[in-house]
């Protein structure tokens, strides 16, 4: 284990330094920071409990600022969470035998599976810094900017963190395949941002699409003339007048149908996986005003999350047999 330690500092020292971590650290600052300080209009504002529909996942969310904070930007955590896991495995392998420093690294007393594990363990400790960062950051700019940050969203809050540390290591997985599969450190690099782009905007197009046309079009509905008995100055008066309440139970029957088959498809989707677990984190109950119980909301991810472990365990696991056989030459 000593082994593995020792790699993974060096990993993290090397990851930490690099250009490309500092901007995308940077950028993810940035965003985050308009994120909270645009979410000041919403202070004051009636929160309620709103239907969500994001990357094939759906449920009721309880909108108070802090989840409004996550759900009116989500697109932004599942493209960023899954680029800056990718790109810190992209090149962590093929580079070092590129530039031949695998060689003396393994001149050492270490084993191959120490080395990956170890450089696995060193990036996941710079994502981890990176997300803690993250946390400590819109908590300060909550308070800064005067939006309530009340118990119960600091703690769901920290939940969602776990989650996206968890998102962004299935992410490093794949990013950590490629380098091993990939001999380019440049082209692991353009495959591995083509592969976040088909995770967070085609695949979820595709599945949006191919749902669509499995349940139809979206329901017509046309007004309908409704009799009602109204109570006038203590007289019972009938009246007849257009509605389109039934609409409403139509649209949402089929919206329903919709989301069900865009889960389906979006199986193997982890974005869609960690986004059920973004909504499950703030989920509210339909009517109320208020969260759901944190481990009510929760008992309802554990599928999307041991689906995220698997799809974290199955390209790491390619990963570690391709680099305890290949040749290094």
């Amino acid at each position: 284990m000593e082994a593995e330690l020792n790699i993974a500092l060096k990993e993290l020292y090397t990851a930490v330094k690099t250009k490309r971590f500092i901007i995308l650290l940077s950028v993810y600052l940035i965003f985050l920071g308009l994120a909270i300080y645009f979410s000041k209009e919403w202070v004051g504002e009636e929160v309620g409990v709103v239907h969500q529909s994001i990357m094939g996942a759906s449920g009721w969310v309880y909108m108070t600022p802090i989840s409004q904070i996550f759900m009116t930007n989500s697109n932004l955590w599942v493209f960023f969470g899954g680029l800056l896991g990718i790109l810190l495995g992209a090149d962590s392998i093929n580079r070092e035998i590129k530039e031949g420093t695998i060689k003396v690294l393994l001149g050492h007393p270490v084993y191959r599976d120490q080395v990956i594990n170890g450089k696995f363990l060193g990036n996941a400790i710079a994502l981890l810094i990176v997300i803690f960062v993250g946390f400590i950051f819109t908590l300060a700019l909550s308070l800064i900017f005067g939006i309530p940050v009340e118990g119960f969203s600091v703690a769901r809050l920290f939940v969602l963190s776990v989650f996206i540390l968890t998102y962004t290591l299935v992410f490093l997985s794949f990013g950590i395949m490629i380098s091993t599969l990939i001999k380019s450190p440049e082209t692991a690099l353009l495959i591995s941002v083509g592969l976040v782009i088909f995770f967070v905007i085609i695949y979820p197009i595709v599945a949006g699409n191919i749902a669509e046309s499995i349940v139809g079009d979206p329901p017509e509905c046309h007004p309908i003339m409704v009799t009602r008995t109204v109570e006038i100055n203590g007289q019972q008066v009938v009246t007849t007048e257009t509605t389109t309440e039934h609409c409403y139970d139509l649209y949402r029957e089929w919206q329903e149908k919709k989301d069900a088959w865009e889960r389906r498809i979006s199986y193997l989707n982890p974005v869609m996986h960690f986004a059920q677990l973004m909504l499950y984190t703030f989920a509210g109950e339909e009517g109320y005003y208020e969260y759901l119980p944190l481990v009510d909301s929760l008992s309802y991810g554990i599928n999307n999350l041991a689906i995220l472990i698997i799809e974290l365990l199955f390209p790491f696991s390619i990963a570690y047999v391709r680099f305890l056989t290949r040749d290094l030459r």
